[in-house]
């Protein structure tokens, strides 16, 4: 059995398996990013998770235009 000091360590040793499954991943960070942004910008605190919902869906929409062009662009070079 390892001591805990090993044991919490070992997390950075061995990261978790994600790679299948790290498109996902960027949704909480768009989330995260967005409530940030907009807990800085709207007036009342109310209106904080509608308008990061709000910011988390166009921010997902740019990155799926932005790679729909890319995947053209390289699919009409090669």
């Amino acid at each position: 059995m390892l001591p805990h000091s090993l044991l919490a360590v070992r997390l950075f040793l061995e990261p978790l398996r994600l790679w299948d499954y790290w498109p996902w991943m960027l949704l909480p960070l768009c989330f995260g990013v967005s409530l940030v942004y907009k807990c800085v910008r709207v007036d009342e605190m109310r209106r904080v998770p509608v308008e990061a919902v709000k910011a988390t869906f166009w921010i997902v929409a740019g990155m799926a235009a932005a790679a729909a062009v890319l995947l053209l662009l390289v699919n009409a070079i090669s």
